[in-house]
């Protein structure tokens, strides 16, 4: 029997037969949409959403299958703290550990709690900004709010979470599916309408392929939200490493063979392919999969059957390798954000929103209402 995330895709693309599923579901998306349409109103009254006593910035989009947007939040978080704010981070964990806390990553048992996103986050910001997690992000945030008193609190994947006031709303969209794939759940990809980019303070377009542009993208965006200042991302491909530490000199000049459980799997071996880095096959797993030893001797026989000289994945497969044994040279890309646009109207909207805070915080003092 089929994968589920493997039959979902191909619904959406409407692929052969799957295409009557695709176009049969399309009322329940309707219904979906109007739902998720419904739900945002009821929140957005003021009465229903918890005030923090510290500015809140989501960074969100409006598709599943990932746009790229821990990055952003990772990329954010270092750039309000290079301007001298103190940043906490927040995010859902679906993992064991189900009340909020602040993520330390102090042994492999410890990351057994956490999903690999909020791994990444930790792993990434170690050292600059702290991590919140829980089944709950707005409980999170006000642990965070709490413990940490930050100069602003950054929600990762924050545009649908409702119940928290947001004061900044930057949504992420990704180059290929700008406005997703198939029309809402559970035909497509989109959690809500495409009208509700209107409610995004900045928009960000990631992911732009080497010697493409995003214009056409930021000429459709008029139609939804003609306001908001739009900044643009390409991923740059940095290094490789290893799951053991270390880093590799020179990019292999042997054939890899890829492995990875993303949301978009196409955009890795993508990024790979246009750096040079050759393939004798990729092993997709479901997205924010759990690796166990039985993958890893999977992934040998693969490795050794196609003739590849090694195993290479991403960053936020890495996270869920450590403690598995047979695991320290499997070699890890790098990559960074190569951000261009409306940067510097982004960064001054943190800096007005936090010193707007700072004065409100000295003449009322701190409340969560």
């Amino acid at each position: 029997m089929e994968r589920p995330d493997r039959l979902y895709w191909r619904i959406v693309r409407r692929e052969g037969h799957y295409a009557w599923i695709g176009w049969s579901l399309m009322p329940l998306g309707w219904l979906y949409g109007l739902a998720a349409g419904l739900r945002r109103r009821w929140y957005e009254h003021e009465r229903r959403q918890v005030r923090l006593p510290v500015p809140v910035m989501s960074v969100g989009n409006i598709e599943v299958g990932g746009t790229g947007k821990t990055p952003v939040t990772i990329w954010l978080a270092n750039r309000i703290t290079g301007m001298g704010y103190s940043v906490a981070v927040v995010a859902r964990n679906f993992g064991r550990r189900s009340s909020s806390c602040r993520v330390r990553l102090d042994s492999d048992d410890v990351r057994k709690n956490f999903t690999d996103e909020v791994l990444l986050l930790a792993e990434s910001l170690l050292g600059r900004s702290s991590v919140y997690a829980g089944r709950s992000k707005t409980e999170a945030a006000i642990r965070a709010c709490r413990g940490e008193k930050p100069d602003i609190i950054l929600v990762d994947d924050g545009f649908q979470h409702l119940r928290l006031h947001r004061d900044i709303e930057l949504l992420v969209l990704d180059f290929m599916s700008p406005f997703g794939q198939g029309g809402m759940l559970p035909a497509g990809t989109l959690r809500e309408f495409p009208s509700v980019i209107s409610r995004a303070d900045h928009i960000w377009i990631n992911r732009i392929p080497s010697g493409m542009s995003a214009e056409w993208i930021k000429r459709r965006l008029v139609d939804y939200n003609w306001k908001a200042p739009v900044q643009f991302s390409r991923v740059k491909h940095t290094g490789v490493r290893l799951v053991g530490g270390g880093s590799l000199a020179h990019l292999p000049s042997r054939t890899l063979y890829a492995f990875c459980g993303i949301g978009k799997p196409e955009s890795f071996r993508n990024s790979l392919e246009e750096v040079g880095i050759r393939l004798e096959g990729m092993e997709v797993f479901p997205d924010h999969h759990v690796y166990t030893e039985d993958d890893v001797v999977h992934l040998r026989k693969l490795m050794g059957a196609t003739g590849a000289s090694g195993l290479i994945t991403t960053a936020k497969d890495a996270v869920k390798l450590y403690g598995i044994p047979d695991t320290g040279d499997i070699m890890v890309q790098t990559m960074n954000l190569d951000v261009r646009g409306a940067v510097a109207e982004l960064l001054e909207d943190v800096r007005k929103t936090i010193d707007s805070y700072r004065k409100d915080k000295r003449e009322n003092g701190d409340r969560i209402d």
